[in-house]
């Protein structure tokens, strides 16, 4: 895009130092050294056994089992539910393709909207819009996944159960409600962060924190109560927060905030919507089409949000809230599928090798959850267009 040498090193320099991308790494590294205690701490041990004690359906086990641990971002955190999953489903017969996609799908109903994962939180800093608001907008999609997971994953396995189990107990209720106090935390602050912004303009002060930095408050709230609630010494502190796999998730992510940087300043993202309008493709294909192939090819959320968002955020109404928070949901939807069909999507990969299922035969229960999801997400689009 024609940057010469002093153009480019003031991009890096100001995308590096920018109070935007400090905020993110900050909140990412926090929240991977979260995850990374109460992993080797055993509360993820304790949350699941907790809940296993509270429900009786061996799927319901299984699924939701996956989907609490899909809570905290771990790179490759399906490997760590595969074995309670495999545990809850042990006197079903089913095929390793099977618990490949239950183990798969389910952990991954949150990601759309849940704010500690790296790739929401750049899509918020992306957006530009608060947390509530990206939320209120992404949540129903976590609604129409598990109802796609239900109908296209469990329903046909159910009839083949020949075993019913025991009745609900709430007896380890309280316990579950303490391990996954964390989570609640969170969710407490970033619901309290909303409801204050909204208080505080309907008394004309607007004071609300930018983006992904809203979430930064309930993290560390979070962390403080799992470092003192399972008194984590010093030593595993220090080893969590300079762990080798957060240091590559944070370089991943500044390099995608550099790479912002330089499209702004080159206006290349301006000059691909004048070359669509030119040749008269539809940019809601663009939309849906773009973020698509970058989900496939980087197999990761951050990737194909960090590789496409840049591009396609200037081609949102800007003009209407609503409008634009319906292209960037469509285009974060269509992305995620993207993602969720990469055959290097590293979560995939390790579930069918512990289960020893065949990549090409699980598509097979893949492809309907997939399809319904955006089907239904196009769907809401374009209605919504039309009112």
């Amino acid at each position: 895009m024609g940057l010469n040498a002093g153009q480019w090193l003031r991009v890096m320099i100001d995308s590096t130092l920018s109070a935007q991308t400090i905020g993110i790494l900050m909140i990412v590294w926090l929240i991977m050294a979260m995850s990374k205690i109460m992993k080797e701490a055993g509360q993820m041990d304790r949350l699941v056994a907790s809940f296993a004690r509270v429900a009786g359906d061996p799927l319901t086990v299984g699924s939701v089992m996956t989907a609490l641990i899909g809570l905290l971002p771990m790179p490759g955190g399906a490997l760590f539910s595969a074995p309670m999953v495999d545990a809850s489903l042990a006197k079903m017969s089913l095929s390793g393709e099977q618990k490949t996609i239950i183990n798969y799908w389910f952990r991954h109903v949150w990601e759309y909207w849940w704010p500690i994962y790296p790739g929401v939180i750049l899509a918020l800093a992306l957006l530009k819009v608060q947390t509530w608001i990206y939320i209120a907008t992404m949540a129903p999609l976590t609604v129409i996944s598990v109802g796609a997971g239900l109908l296209f994953i469990l329903r046909p396995i159910r009839p083949a159960q020949k075993e019913r189990t025991q009745h609900v107990s709430w007896g380890g209720l309280g316990s579950f409600l303490m391990e996954i106090l964390p989570i609640l935390i969170i969710i407490f602050f970033v619901v309290f962060e909303g409801v204050l912004t909204r208080v505080l303009g309907f008394f004309g002060a607007d004071f609300p924190l930018p983006g992904a930095l809203s979430i930064l408050p309930g993290i560390l709230a979070a962390l403080i109560w799992v470092v003192a609630s399972n008194h984590v010494p010093w030593r595993r502190m220090r080893s969590a927060f300079f762990d080798q796999g957060s240091l590559s998730m944070l370089l991943l992510i500044l390099a995608i905030m550099v790479f912002q940087g330089a499209l702004k300043e080159s206006r290349a993202a301006l000059q691909i919507r004048s070359e669509l309008l030119a040749y008269h493709i539809p940019v809601y294909l663009v939309l849906m089409i773009l973020p698509f192939i970058s989900g496939i090819i980087t197999g990761i959320a951050v990737g194909f949000v960090g590789t496409s968002f840049p591009l396609i955020i200037p081609m949102f109404p800007a003009n209407n809230l609503l409008g634009y928070m319906c292209a960037g949901a469509l285009a974060f939807t269509f992305g995620y599928m993207g993602m969720m069909l990469s055959p290097v999507h590293l979560c995939f990969l390790v579930t069918k090798d512990y289960y020893h299922a065949s990549l090409f035969k699980s598509y097979r229960y893949l492809l309907l959850p997939v399809l319904s999801v955006l089907g239904t997400a196009t769907g809401l689009f374009f209605l919504i267009q039309i009112l």
